[in-house]
């Protein structure tokens, strides 16, 4: 008798892999099991759910004490790191709730090994205990999700992580986030696309590509109205204080009264920063002028924090592009539109980047399609902007993994001493703007469709009070609902999921 695949489930408060679990069981002969990373009262749904049957589930936040009362085993720590060969301080470091973005409380360094090793303990007993045969999660956002995901690929389980493209609503499934899994040696299969197609500049695949209209369609939902946050307000402050704030710690520090009061001076530096930059940034650049282009990265996402780990200092990397470039260049840098969901960098931020030498500060609204035509090169950290430059024809550096640095247009750099060389090579190249399609042909062999945002507000509209508070009861029959009503819009990511079983 065939032995049936065991699946490891990561499963949040996106819900993304629990619904995906409840169709898979109805098609898939297996065995599945789930880790919880869930707050306190949705919690209460997926203790007594019986839409998916879990043979065993482990709730994370269970499993991690803050009283820890033992010291970390750092020789524990530092055989983990030499059998897994996984950088745990490049993991923690580069944690958004562990340094650099965490408002509400700063966490001691003890506090950290402490809560990575009861991380370590709990995904190791849980590997060794069921030997999953693949690991079904999504691009990690937290250390813990990465964590989980490299110890697995490193013990050889298949890693099923859902990624995305970046245009077209398109989505992969791969094992690393930042390449897909891709290699130079693909583009070989495809040496004669040049010969018998032919690129229309004008016919653009990505104008106004539905990745911009999904942004532009994610920022305005983001934009509750006043009737949404009162409501959201209320459910929070009738809510227990406590539940959150001691079990888990990315809520760490953060009573009702800190919250309430961080809102209040977000939005008021939100406003302040928005200000400085009208002042003191360019809406009519110079067009004709030599210029490279770079568009900055959002500082808090996993594109830097994952991907990109020595590069996280935006500023820095600016400083080394404007001492790199020729100097008959200037460099443009544009701000990130979604950085204003982030409330902006602040005013010191934005004046040391406009008075480093040969740099002008762009203001974000202008049109990166503009700018992006008119560049003799693109360089960026991280981000779908190459993408774009492959098809207009410009060539691109990336700092950090990309899929698409197996194209020629598109080079990687491996060494800040070696930038200003790779910069007056990249120059010079010729792109060819088939590069694009080829690219894109390679990709689509893979990718499906699933509109990630359009989830998420349906998501948010069913479960979330005001479509903002995510920690509250669930009520099971709501569940299903809802997982009868979107069924359509998650056909094509279930296909993609079983060609693999089918294939295996």
């Amino acid at each position: 008798m065939e032995q049936k695949p065991k699946i490891l489930f990561w499963i949040n408060g996106f819900f993304l892999h629990f619904s995906l679990a409840y169709y898979l069981q109805s098609i898939l002969n297996a065995e599945f099991f789930g880790i919880i990373d869930i707050n306190s009262k949705p919690k209460e749904f997926f203790q007594s759910q019986k839409l998916v049957n879990f043979e065993k589930k482990w709730y994370f936040h269970d499993y991690i004490n803050k009283n820890y009362s033992q010291n970390p085993d750092l020789d524990y720590l530092s055989n983990f790191e030499k059998k897994y060969d996984i950088n745990l301080a490049k993991l923690a470091i580069n944690e958004r709730f562990f340094y650099k973005f965490n408002r509400f409380y700063k966490f001691k360094n003890q506090e950290i090994l402490c809560i990575l090793e009861q991380e370590i303990k709990l995904f190791e007993s849980i590997l060794d205990e069921i030997q999953p045969d693949v690991f079904l999660t999504y691009d990690p956002v937290f250390h813990h999700q990465k964590l989980l995901l490299d110890m697995c690929r490193s013990k050889g389980i298949k890693v099923l992580s859902i990624c995305s493209l970046g245009f077209k609503n398109k989505f992969l499934l791969a094992e690393d986030g930042a390449t897909f899994d891709l290699d130079s040696s693909q583009i070989n299969n495809y040496s004669n696309f040049q010969k018998i197609n032919h690129v229309n500049p004008n016919n653009s695949n990505l104008k106004n590509d539905s990745r911009d209209l999904s942004i532009n369609k994610w920022i305005q939902e983001r934009n509750k109205t006043t009737s949404q946050k009162f409501s959201a307000l209320k459910d929070y402050l009738l809510a227990p204080n406590s539940d959150l704030v001691k079990t888990n710690f990315m809520y760490y520090g953060r009573t009702k009264s800190k919250v309430i009061k961080d809102a209040l001076f977000f939005e008021i530096k939100r406003k302040q920063n928005f200000k400085f930059i009208q002042k003191n940034s360019v809406l009519e650049p110079d067009l004709k002028r030599n210029f490279v282009y770079f568009p900055m990265n959002i500082d808090e996402e996993m594109s830097l924090l994952h991907y990109a780990p020595f590069f996280t200092d935006q500023i820095e990397v600016i400083r080394h592009i404007a001492k790199s470039i020729p100097i008959d260049y200037v460099l443009y840098v544009k701000e990130h539109i979604v950085a204003g969901q982030r409330g902006w960098n602040n005013k010191n931020y934005y004046k040391e980047i406009s008075e480093i030498p040969n740099v002008v500060l762009i203001h974000p609204h202008v049109n990166n399609e503009i700018l992006l035509k008119n560049s003799k090169l693109l360089i960026t950290i991280r981000g779908t902007s190459p993408l774009k430059a492959m098809q207009n024809g410009t060539p691109s550096i990336v700092f950090g993994d990309q899929p698409f640095q197996i194209m020629p247009s598109v080079f990687k750099l491996d060494s800040l001493v070696n930038l200003p060389e790779l910069i007056n090579k990249a120059l010079v190249h010729q792109t060819n703007r088939l590069d694009f399609e080829i690219y894109e042909k390679i990709i689509d062999e893979r990718s499906f469709i699933f509109d990630i945002t359009d989830y998420e507000i349906r998501r948010d509209k069913m479960f979330f009070s005001g479509e903002i508070f995510s920690n509250v009861k669930i009520d099971e029959k709501n569940m299903l609902d809802f997982l009868n009503n979107n069924k359509t819009m998650f056909l094509d990511l279930i296909d993609a999921h079983m060609s693999y079983f089918i294939k295996e």
